[in-house]
């Protein structure tokens, strides 16, 4: 089976003043692609797979990247204006275990479910 679309995941840091929800970071992604046709928001179909203290990954397929990426950067301007939180992109991987070891710090990874200790 070919898949058409394969999976990108954009790992991200969030910094406020405040501390940063799940739930208002989901917010402020379906607030931007709730303005967006339908034939891009299903390329784009962002999907919050990871959150922990402002550490969070985001799923994507890869033609809706460039899209997705964009959004983020736009939300990040449009907060820092209003004196908000910021969006730090870290990076791009194709799975979500190479993201989340790459990119979030390892005393994170402790602590959720990801991490798995591997004893005898």
């Amino acid at each position: 089976m070919v898949r058409l679309s394969r999976r990108r995941y954009i790992a991200l840091r969030i910094h406020s003043e405040t501390p940063v929800g799940k739930g208002l970071m989901i917010k402020l992604i379906r607030e931007r692609t709730r303005e967006l046709d339908r034939e891009a928001f299903d390329r784009i179909k962002p999907w919050l797979s990871y959150f922990h203290e402002g550490w969070s990954i985001v799923k994507t397929g890869h033609l809706g990247l460039a899209d997705l990426i964009s959004i983020l950067e736009d939300i990040d301007r449009k907060e820092r204006e209003r004196g908000g939180l910021r969006i730090e992109i870290l990076g791009v991987s194709g799975t979500i275990r190479k993201a989340f070891n790459k990119y979030i710090p390892e005393d994170v990874r402790k602590e959720k479910h990801y991490h798995r200790d591997r004893e005898g």
